[in-house]
């Protein structure tokens, strides 16, 4: 599946990369496994959601076989 990241996401990891850990069931694992890759930004991706090109993935929601998921990161506006 590609992972699609976002703003300051992309400080601490490509833009876009396959993730082929096909131990990961759902989106708190997916988590996980992105702490793990990309240590120096564990506090942001604890704050991000989650999505496919539809839908907000809630954390403990199955991950079917999405060619994409989107992670987004809190934003603020003015």
């Amino acid at each position: 599946m590609k992972i699609h990241v976002f703003a300051a996401l992309k400080d601490f990891m490509p833009s876009e990369f396959e993730l082929v850990d096909s131990s990961v069931t759902n989106i708190n694992e997916m988590k996980e496994i992105l702490k793990l890759k990309f240590p120096n930004a564990e506090k942001l991706i604890d704050s991000c959601r989650f999505s496919t090109e539809h839908e907000i993935l809630s954390f403990d929601q199955e991950i079917k076989n999405y060619e994409n998921i989107f992670v987004i990161p809190p934003s603020s506006g003015g």
